[in-house]
């Protein structure tokens, strides 16, 4: 057993303070010293403080206001969605009854969306649309609920707008501190895993097993975030050069 990598580097600044934060509290629910690593980690809620005070610009960026604007309309629009389906559960025609249960499924499937975060709900909606769009078209024709799509589907492109013009507008003021914090985090957290996974070859995983398979769930949800982007990106040149 090791605790699984990824390219830290590759997330943006918010994604990556928030990774850092559960990391955090993963050692502090699993202590320093049974991980091994107590004379490393005051480095590391050191170089925390110094990212969080250094990350602090961008996170009183002026397009904050309208990304919460956004991101409430796009909820709006879904909650709306999930109302007109469960409404419909109860329609007269039994074809569209049936129609409504199986959608049901589907929204049960994702959960309430719209209380996920900003970059989890954004790859959620599209995954959702993306389904719904697909195997479930002819359930959607039937509930007359494709105007709806399409609106949840451009709220959330204009919420997504938005959130890259923040992480944009991060990136053209780069803050040389916070360039450097992040490499030295990012160092320190390297160092820390390996001294982890070479306790586990000396010691054995079984002390370990439960904090290493917290930490590749979570390892595993941002690589997730970062694969999802770069295909994003990827089918929008492949959009733009087919046009």
């Amino acid at each position: 057993m090791k605790v699984k990598r990824f390219k830290n580097e590759d997330l943006r600044n918010e994604e990556w303070f928030q990774f850092y934060t559960e990391f955090k509290v993963l050692i502090e629910q699993y202590t320093p010293a049974a991980l091994n690593i107590d004379a490393m980690f005051p480095s590391f809620l050191a170089l925390y403080g110094s990212a969080d005070e250094a990350l602090e610009v961008i996170r009183k960026s002026a397009v904050t206001e309208q990304i919460a604007e956004a991101d409430n309309a796009r909820d709006t629009v879904f909650r709306g969605l999930v109302e007109a389906v469960k409404s419909s559960l109860y329609h007269f025609d039994a074809g569209k009854r049936e129609a409504a249960k199986r959608l049901q499924t589907v929204l049960s499937h994702y959960g309430n969306i719209a209380r996920k975060s900003y970059d989890e709900e954004t790859a959620s909606i599209y995954n959702f649309l993306q389904e719904l769009n697909g195997a479930y078209a002819a359930d959607v024709t039937a509930l007359n609920l494709t105007d709806w799509l399409t609106q949840l589907d451009a709220d959330n492109h204009a919420f997504d707008a938005l959130l890259q013009a923040r992480y944009a507008e991060g990136e053209a003021k780069p803050d040389v501190r916070a360039v450097e914090v992040r490499r030295e985090l990012d160092r320190n957290y390297r160092d820390m895993l390996d001294r982890i996974d070479a306790s586990i070859l000396l010691n054995g995983e079984t002390q370990y097993a439960p904090f290493v398979k917290a930490l590749n769930i979570r390892v595993e949800h941002y690589s997730n975030i970062i694969a999802l982007r770069k295909g994003r990106a990827a089918k929008k040149k492949d959009d733009e050069k087919e046009n």
